[in-house]
């Protein structure tokens, strides 16, 4: 059975105990940030996840920069995990709101 450490989306697994991320097998580097953004997407898959509120999960509620660092990361996550980061499969933007990890 798998444990509970790992959570699985398609050709993606996430080890949360090892912090890693493989995408069909092979592990993906990932920073720290990288790291918690993705474990908060494969938390709540195919769901909308606004700017604001991965703003706080990821860099805590005293973090008083640009939200921009938000979309940055996005982008940096886009080249390490979609085959074609000029058209994301996974990490889709949702006009107006933020971001989702897509399954479909």
């Amino acid at each position: 059975p798998k444990a509970a450490d790992d959570i699985t989306l398609g050709e993606f697994s996430l080890n949360l105990r090892r912090r890693t991320l493989l995408k069909n097998g092979k592990n993906i580097e990932l920073t720290q940030v990288e790291f918690q953004m993705i474990e908060y997407f494969f938390n709540n898959p195919d769901t909308a996840l606004d700017r604001t509120d991965i703003l706080n999960k990821v860099w805590g509620t005293n973090y008083f920069g640009e939200e921009k660092i938000v979309d940055v990361n996005i982008r940096r996550l886009r080249m390490k995990v979609e085959d074609d980061p000029s058209q994301p499969r996974h990490l889709v933007t949702v006009w107006g709101m933020g971001y989702k990890w897509n399954t479909r």
